[in-house]
């Protein structure tokens, strides 16, 4: 179901996505794999790469760049949800294995889950070449036209 809803959606870059824990895995492929049931492109995101970053800019108490900024809004759920988890490192053979878990057993972590595929997604965009430098320095170009300055308006013959 959700395989047929990502496929009549592609040209509007709605992606079938799949998070997958581990060392080693990039936060957005550089190319989707199609071996699935649906046979459509879907995009492993790693997740343990992107809970890395946000936790470490979480831990930013600086607002600029790199730091996280939230609406006020949001409740206390909110945050405890967003911290569910925590880095565990455990040894098989000697070598270190760090996995994410649950802070406490049957704690709810979609704040997190969210924010962690939000993440994902943008770097989804920057490599399908959405350049977020431009489109800032677009946004900020138009609201720093003067407030007296009217806009030129075009009339169309036709319409008369």
């Amino acid at each position: 179901m959700a395989y047929e809803f990502c496929r009549t959606r592609l040209a509007r870059r709605i992606w079938a996505i799949k998070g997958r824990g581990g060392p080693g895995i990039p936060v957005w492929p550089r190319r989707p794999t199609r071996t699935n049931k649906g046979k459509i492109p879907l995009f492993i995101v790693g997740v343990d790469a992107v809970k890395d970053a946000v936790y470490a800019r979480l831990k930013l108490t600086a607002p600029g760049p790199g730091a996280i900024h939230f609406p006020r809004r949001l409740d206390a759920d909110y945050f405890r949800q967003l911290t569910a988890e925590r880095v565990v490192t455990r040894f098989e053979k000697g070598r270190p294995i760090r996995s994410w878990q649950p802070k406490r057993d049957g704690e709810r972590n979609e704040a997190l889950d969210t924010f962690v595929y939000a993440h994902a997604s943008l770097h989804g965009l920057i490599s399908m070449g959405m350049r977020l430098n431009e489109e800032a320095e677009h946004v900020v170009s138009l609201q720093a036209k003067p407030v007296g300055q009217a806009s030129r308006v075009v009339r169309s013959a036709w319409m008369n």
